[in-house]
């Protein structure tokens, strides 16, 4: 078939396809898939760290105008709490220092723990200028701040231990030898050829490579978080589920990294007392939690179980309810293969377009002063209309998703007629033809 004579949704298709194999090659790489299997090990203790800035928030008399907490018994805990959080949130790259190794050396099949310990003295070596006169040294290269130097430390300390490695240049132990003993003592040339690098670089040099590299990429990182983005984005990943393919987890969630960074520079201005209405980021949290998790799926998936739930056909009303616990929790499986949504060529526009149009008309909203932003990370399954109130500490923004809601309802009312009138005819036609 040319492609001229392609239709509408042929061609849908078959970009869908070529961009789908690119990134899914993309997002399987040992290095890719290795930070980002880094990035979740470490959101627990991001997550714990999230529930007691909330807990600072709700007990700070500085968070507001009012001048008064909001729960007032939490007040005197407040600095401590945001103590929890500077030592959780404010320190991820020392956490996933360890936990991007750990992963790259086991997708090199390397002794795990080796990798991991290696990772973390490396970066610290590389990130630390010595220790100051009275025993401290300087931690803020362990926030989001040095979170691209440690994914850089941690994949690069690993990739020159394999070297070794591979080309048997260690300190050989007996065979008598416990291996664990071994391995220790056969990573001390490795150890040592890295740790010094670092320390030429970092401290005989004096380069610090975290203020470089985010200054290099402040710019690109602020423009990031723009209203194109994160329609583009939700565009993207909508169109991967409208073909079969898992958005999230080929596209999405390598924006993880920048919206972990712009989560962090979030909490720390708030914890410092800047109200959230003024925080810098809209899309912070993004690939975890956030503003495109609080609207892509209340708009493309949603409307959807209202209206098979209001269905007269048998099977939608089957689909809806067993879907429509699962949908609750951004589990939407059930439905796009369901339905199904995925090659329908009557729902893949509506559902694309709905997401698409409900992300932008959620960054709209979240960029005014009548919506608090994104600070703190929740599980990716939260039900969008508590991952605003958690997220933000801002009840109002329970509205966006309500909102994301109607605009889906609204494209996909003309779609799902014309997918009704088209499975009557159907109907009618087997039965004429019985």
């Amino acid at each position: 078939m040319n492609s001229e004579k392609k239709g509408l949704m042929d061609k849908l298709t078959d970009l869908t396809t070529k961009l789908s194999v690119p990134l899914g090659r993309f997002a399987n790489t040992d290095i890719i898939s290795s930070i980002v299997a880094g990035l979740i090990a470490a959101t627990p203790i991001i997550m714990v760290g999230s529930i007691f800035l909330i807990l600072f928030v709700l007990g700070s008399p500085s968070v507001g105008t009012s001048g008064e907490p909001l729960i007032g018994f939490l007040e005197p805990l407040a600095d401590k709490f945001s103590i929890m959080n500077s030592l959780t949130m404010s320190m991820m790259s020392l956490y996933c220092a360890v936990s991007i190794s750990y992963n790259y050396g086991a997708k090199k099949k390397m002794n795990t723990l080796t990798c991991a310990l290696l990772g973390l003295a490396t970066f610290i070596i590389f990130t630390v200028d010595g220790v100051n006169k009275t025993g401290e040294i300087s931690v803020a290269s362990f926030s989001a701040n040095g979170l691209f130097v440690c994914i850089l430390t941690s994949i690069l300390s690993v990739r020159i231990l394999k070297f070794f490695l591979d080309h048997n240049i260690t300190i050989k132990m007996p065979e008598s030898v416990p291996p664990n003993v071994g391995n220790a003592f056969g990573a001390i040339l490795p150890y040592a050829l890295i740790f010094t690098i670092a320390w030429l670089i970092r401290t005989v040099m004096n380069f610090d490579m975290v203020a470089w590299l985010n200054s290099v990429m402040q710019p690109l990182i602020a423009t990031s978080d723009s209203l194109w983005m994160a329609m583009l984005i939700a565009f993207i990943v909508l169109l991967l589920w409208s073909v079969g393919l898992h958005g999230d987890n080929m596209f999405l969630i390598l924006f993880t990294p920048i919206g972990l960074s712009w989560l962090d520079i979030n909490a720390t201005a708030l914890a410092n007392g800047t109200s959230t209405h003024d925080l810098p980021f809209i899309l912070a949290g993004l690939g975890q939690s956030g503003l495109v998790r609080l609207t892509i799926w209340t708009a493309a998936v949603w409307p959807l179980i209202f209206l098979m739930i209001a269905s007269k056909r048998k099977q939608f009303k089957t689909v809806g309810l067993t879907a429509l616990a699962p949908s609750i929790f951004t589990i939407v499986e059930p439905v796009i293969y369901g339905l199904p949504v995925a090659l329908n060529p009557y729902l893949m526009i509506p559902f694309i377009l709905s997401g698409t149009l409900s992300t932008g008309v959620g960054y709209l909203l979240m960029s005014t002063d009548f919506f608090g932003k994104f600070y703190a990370l929740v599980p990716w399954a939260t039900p969008p209309f508590l991952i605003g109130p958690l997220g933000t500490g801002d009840l109002k923004t329970i509205l966006i998703p309500i909102i994301s809601f109607f605009i889906g309802l609204i494209i996909y009312l003309p779609f799902w007629r014309v997918y009704n009138n088209s499975l009557n005819t159907e109907d009618a036609e087997k039965l004429k033809n019985s």
